[in-house]
C-alpha cells in the first residue's frame, strides 16, 4: 500500500509516495512553493511524462519516460517560453529528427539520429532560412566533407568565399 513520502530541505519540497520502499506514483519538485517539475514513478523507475519548469513558472522541458529512460518526444524551452529543441528518444538514444530553433521560431539545426548517434543528413541554417552548412554522417561518422553556404545560398570555397558559378561547372 503506497505511503505518502515528503523531503524538505530550505526552500524545496520533494513529495510523491513510496510502495515497497521505492517511489510509485506521481511526484512533485516544488522550490518557495513554486512547481519546478512533476513526474511519475512506476516501482522505482520515473515512467510516464515528466514536466519540468524554470523558476520563472515557464515550461522548461516535457519529457517521457519508460522504465527510467527517456522515450518519446522530448521538448525544451527557453526562459522566456520560446521552442529551443524537439528530438525523439528511444530507450534513453536519441532517435529520428531533431531539430534547433533561433529565437524567432525558425529552425536552425537539423539532425538525423540512429541509436544515438548522427546518421543521415545534418543540414545548419542561417536565421534567414537558408542553408549555412550541410554534412552527412552514417552510424556517427561523417561520410563526406561539409559543405558550407553564404547567407544568400552560395556555396563557399575552402576560403569561406563563394564558388563562381563557372567554377563550380568545370569541377562536374
Amino acid at each position: 500500500m503506497p505511503q505518502p513520502f515528503e523531503l524538505e530541505r530550505g526552500s524545496s519540497k520533494l513529495s510523491g509516495a513510496m510502495n515497497e520502499g521505492a517511489l510509485d506514483g506521481p511526484f512533485k519538485v516544488l522550490d518557495a512553493k513554486k512547481p519546478l517539475a512533476s513526474m511519475q514513478y512506476k516501482k522505482g523507475e520515473l515512467h510516464g511524462p515528466m514536466l519540468m519548469m524554470h523558476p520563472n513558472g515557464k515550461i522548461s522541458a516535457q519529457l517521457h519516460f519508460q522504465k527510467g529512460f527517456l522515450h518519446g518526444p522530448a521538448k525544451f524551452f527557453s526562459s522566456q517560453g520560446a521552442l529551443q529543441r524537439e528530438c525523439g528518444y528511444q530507450q534513453g538514444q536519441l532517435q529520428g529528427v531533431c531539430k534547433n530553433y533561433f529565437n524567432n521560431g525558425k529552425v536552425a539545426q537539423l539532425e538525423h539520429y540512429q541509436t544515438g548517434l548522427l546518421h543521415g543528413e545534418q543540414l545548419r541554417f542561417h536565421p534567414n532560412g537558408q542553408i549555412a552548412e550541410r554534412q552527412h554522417f552514417k552510424n556517427g561518422l561523417s561520410d563526406e566533407e561539409v559543405q558550407q553556404f553564404a547567407s544568400d545560398g552560395k556555396l563557399l570555397g575552402e576560403d569561406g568565399k563563394p564558388i563562381s558559378k563557372i567554377k563550380t561547372w568545370l569541377k562536374t
